[in-house]
């Protein structure tokens, strides 16, 4: 019962996130264990409480992303550069 709970759990958040294969977003924490073998885990939670709530109750435990980058997400790609004299 607990697993078919955390699963319904886990899916609503990707869910209601809007989180799919091909997005571009970095997220700054990780989960990682049994269950998500491969290296650095799935990078899918934006704090950490969130990251702790899919992970409590699993084998699995929750890290940093080593390759988010705070800056970049806040770089705003789409303005003009201007060159300052």
């Amino acid at each position: 019962m607990r697993i078919v709970f955390l699963a319904f759990v886990t899916s609503a958040i990707v869910f209601l996130t809007g989180i799919n294969a091909a997005s571009a977003k970095d997220y700054p924490y990780c989960i990682q264990g049994d269950d998500f073998a491969g290296g650095s885990g799935e990078c899918i939670f934006s704090t950490s409480a969130q990251c702790q709530a899919a992970a409590s109750g699993r084998t699995a435990y929750c890290a940093d992303n080593r390759n988010f980058s705070a800056n970049a997400q806040h770089i705003d790609k789409s303005r003009a550069r201007r060159r300052s004299n």
